[in-house]
C-alpha cells in the first residue's frame, strides 16, 4: 500500500460509480475487477482507480469518530449519520393510498447484536430491516421509511406493533387516511384498532391461534364464514385449495367475478382476498436489490452496502436492473469525467477519456438503430426521464433537442 493521500469529492463519486458496477458481476470478487487475465479483465477499473487505491478508501469507510462520546445502549452508533440523512431525504416523498410494513434481512454472517437467524430468507442470517414501503402509483416500490432491528424494542406494546406505528411515524403517515396491508405476523386486532383510531385502515392475513382472534371459523371448499365488531373490523375465512384468514378494517364480505381463466371458467372470490396487490412493492424491490448486488463479503458490519443497492432499486422500478446500474454508474463518473468543479457534467467517460482537439465540434446524430435512450441531462440536472433518438456524434452521449444546446461542450 502506499502513502495515504485526503480523498476528493470526484474520488469518492469515482469510488461509488464503480460500486455501482460491480452489481453487475456478482459472483465476481473484487480482486479480479483489476485482473490482466483477458476472461476476467474490465477495463473501466484499472483506468478510474488502481485497485490499492480502491482497497485504501475501502478499509477507510467510517462515518463517525471512533473517539468521539456515544450513548452505551445505542448498537448502530456508526452509522447513524448516513441513516438520518436517509431518512430525511427519503422522508420528503409522499406515498399513494396503499402501503405496506415488511422485514428484509440483509446478508452479513459477522459478528453484531443486530444479526438475526431467519431460516425462511434467503439470506438466512444477517441483520433484520423493517421497510415501509408504497404499494400503488407513480411512488409503487418505494422506501418511505425502514429502521434496522437491534434487539431493543421491547416495551409496552409488542414488537410488531411498534415496528409499524414507528414507521408509520417516522414517514409522517398516520392519521391521514393511508390503507396498509401486512403480513400474518403485523396481524392482530390490537394494532388494527390502534390504527383504526388515527384514521388509518389496515387489511392482512392472520393466524387463527393469535390472541384476541375467534377461534370458530369453519368455511367449507368455496364458502366464506364471517366475524365482524361494531367498529368495522372483520374477520373472513375463505376456502379454495386451501384456508384463507383474512383481518381488515378496509373491505367488507363483498364478493368479487374474477375474470375468466384459460379454460373459460369463470370463479369469484371474497374481494379482501386481492389485498396481495398490495403486498407486490416487497417483492419487487427485494428482487431488484438481489440481481445485482454491489455489497461484498465483510467483517465490518458498519459498511452496509446494502443500504446503497436499496437506495438504487427506488428510482425507477420499470427499468432492468443492469441498466439502471449502468446510468446510475455514469451519473456517478460524471464528475469525474468533467475535470472541473463538482456539479458539471463531463462528456467522456474516464476509460475513454482521451486529448481532444479544442476546434472539434459536436454536432447530432441518431442512436445506433434508431433505439430510445434517455437524456442524461435531463436526468442529471431535472430528475425526470425522458427518452430520445438524438446523441452527440462525437461523445455519444445522448441528449434530446432542448438539451443538446444546453449541454456543456
Amino acid at each position: 500500500m502506499k502513502a495515504w493521500e485526503d480523498a476528493t469529492i470526484r474520488e469518492i463519486r469515482s469510488y461509488l460509480g464503480l460500486r455501482f458496477l460491480m452489481g453487475l458481476r456478482s459472483d465476481c470478487q473484487v480482486r479480479n475487477f483489476w485482473s490482466t487475465d483477458p476472461l476476467m479483465s474490465s477495463s473501466i477499473f484499472p483506468k478510474t482507480m488502481t485497485r490499492d487505491r480502491f482497497d485504501s478508501l475501502t478499509s477507510a469507510i467510517h462515518f463517525v469518530d471512533n473517539e468521539e462520546e456515544r450513548q452505551g445502549d445505542d448498537r448502530l452508533w456508526k452509522v447513524h449519520p448516513v441513516l438520518d440523512s436517509w431518512t430525511r431525504l427519503c422522508g420528503r416523498s409522499s406515498s399513494n393510498k396503499i402501503i405496506t410494513v415488511e422485514e428484509s434481512l440483509w446478508a452479513f454472517k459477522g459478528r453484531h447484536h443486530a444479526v438475526q437467524y431467519n431460516p425462511s430468507k434467503r439470506a438466512r442470517s444477517g441483520m433484520k430491516v423493517y421497510k415501509l414501503y408504497s404499494s400503488d402509483g407513480p411512488e409503487a416500490e418505494y422506501t418511505s421509511a425502514f429502521k434496522i432491528y437491534t434487539g431493543q424494542d421491547r416495551g409496552e406494546c409488542p414488537a410488531s406493533m411498534k415496528a409499524v406505528i414507528d414507521r408509520l411515524d417516522k414517514a409522517h403517515l398516520i392519521g391521514k387516511g393511508y390503507e396498509m396491508h401486512t403480513d400474518r405476523w403485523y396481524s392482530f386486532p390490537t394494532l388494527f384498532n390502534h390504527l383504526q383510531a388515527h384514521k388509518t385502515s389496515a387489511v392482512g392475513t392472520f393466524r387463527t391461534n393469535r390472541r384476541g382472534m375467534p377461534a370458530d371459523l369453519r368455511a367449507s371448499r368455496g364458502q366464506i364464514d364471517i366475524r365482524s365488531t361494531p367498529t368495522g373490523m372483520m374477520c373472513l375465512q375463505w376456502v379454495d385449495k386451501c384456508a384463507v384468514t383474512m383481518l381488515s378494517t378496509a373491505h367488507t364480505s363483498r364478493i368479487v367475478t374474477l375474470p375468466p381463466n384459460r379454460r373459460g371458467e369463470q370463479r369469484s372470490k371474497p374481494e379482501v382476498v386481492s389485498y396481495n396487490n398490495g403486498m407486490k412493492g416487497v417483492d419487487l424491490s427485494d428482487q431488484l436489490a438481489r440481481s445485482y448486488p454491489s455489497a461484498r463479503k465483510t467483517i465490518k458490519w458498519y459498511k452496509i452496502f446494502n443500504l446503497l443497492d436499496m437506495t438504487l432499486s427506488m428510482p425507477w422500478l420499470s427499468l432492468a436492473g443492469s441498466s439502471l446500474r449502468r446510468i446510475s454508474g455514469w451519473s456517478w463518473f460524471a464528475d469525474f469525467c468533467s475535470g472541473g468543479a463538482p456539479g458539471t457534467f463531463g462528456r467522456v467517460p474516464p476509460w475513454q477519456q482521451e486529448e481532444q482537439d479544442d476546434q472539434q465540434t459536436h454536432m447530432p446524430a441518431d442512436t445506433p438503430f434508431r433505439h430510445w435512450r434517455w437524456c442524461l441531462r435531463c436526468w442529471n440536472v431535472h430528475r425526470r426521464r425522458k427518452e430520445t433518438r438524438v446523441m452527440c456524434a462525437s461523445c455519444k452521449i445522448s441528449l434530446c433537442a432542448s438539451c443538446f444546446k444546453e449541454f456543456p461542450s
